[in-house]
């Protein structure tokens, strides 16, 4: 409860709303390292889950969660 007033309900709502956003954001986040850290102790962490060639290492440390190699992102988002 922000206060009684309706620019005060207005703020809490908006509040609410961006909280919702960062915690659903962060849950995914959270999600994707324990999957990183599952493919780690099954040994299969590094290895494209499409194709299964080595995720290049330049990309695993931009993004240590990731699960694609380059290649196979561009074509499952139609990228070219």
């Amino acid at each position: 409860d922000v206060g009684d007033g309706v620019d005060e309900n207005a703020s809490e709502v908006a509040q609410y709303t961006n909280d919702l956003s960062v915690e659903s954001e962060l849950e995914k986040t959270l999600r994707d390292i324990e999957k990183a850290l599952k493919m780690i102790d099954d040994g299969v962490y590094g290895l494209c889950k499409y194709c299964g060639d080595m995720i290049d290492v330049k990309r695993l440390m931009i993004r240590p969660t990731s699960t694609s190699c380059i290649a196979c992102k561009k074509t499952f988002t139609k990228e070219t």
